[in-house]
């Protein structure tokens, strides 16, 4: 009877002895995140690192007329949903690489030619630059909402175009109310 009762003490010392990892050898952690969103829409994929190449400028023509003809090119956002209808758009285009040339600002290039750019709207309106414009409003479900926008070559405020090539980049966001 003294030996039943002594195996039967030893196994809960037995499992209490073992420390818990010992149990659980073989687990895994999982780390879950997310974010919280107020709208479905999102920039569409080909409207993300666009690259907008502007052909035929001769440099004569640019120096006589000041600009170039506009180069045209658009923003889509898709993937909206019912719940974001109706939604104001709102476009916010930031440089810190701006002139102002008659109280309209330009994006200043890099490059041999010295041009800056000049972005319009759809109403063919000079952008406004480092604050929130509205753009329009969510009016398609699942499909794809493009917005117009274009872009021309203008001679620097003073001096002339140079041959040369020229580029430049600026970030937009987009936010919806």
């Amino acid at each position: 009877m003294n030996k039943a009762t002594m195996h039967f003490w030893l196994l809960p010392v037995v499992l209490l002895s073992c420390p818990p990892q010992t149990w659980a050898a073989n687990s895994l952690d999982v780390e879950f995140s997310g974010e919280l969103v107020s709208t479905a829409c999102q920039v569409a994929a080909e409207s993300i690192n666009k690259k907008i190449t502007l052909y035929n400028l001769r440099w004569q023509f640019i120096n006589e007329h000041t600009t170039s003809a506009v180069t045209p090119f658009s923003i889509a956002i898709d993937k909206c949903s019912e719940t974001d209808l109706q939604k104001s758009i709102k476009l916010t285009w930031k440089s810190q690489e701006l002139v102002n040339i008659g109280g309209d600002s330009f994006l200043t290039t890099k490059g041999d030619s010295g041009v800056v750019l000049g972005i319009i709207d759809q109403d063919e309106k000079p952008i406004v630059w480092n604050q929130p414009m509205t753009i329009g409003d969510v009016n398609v479900v699942e499909g794809l909402q493009q917005f117009d926008f274009g872009v021309f070559v203008r001679k620097p405020a003073t001096g002339e175009a140079k041959i040369g090539d020229f580029s430049s980049i600026v970030t937009f966001n987009v936010e919806y109310e």
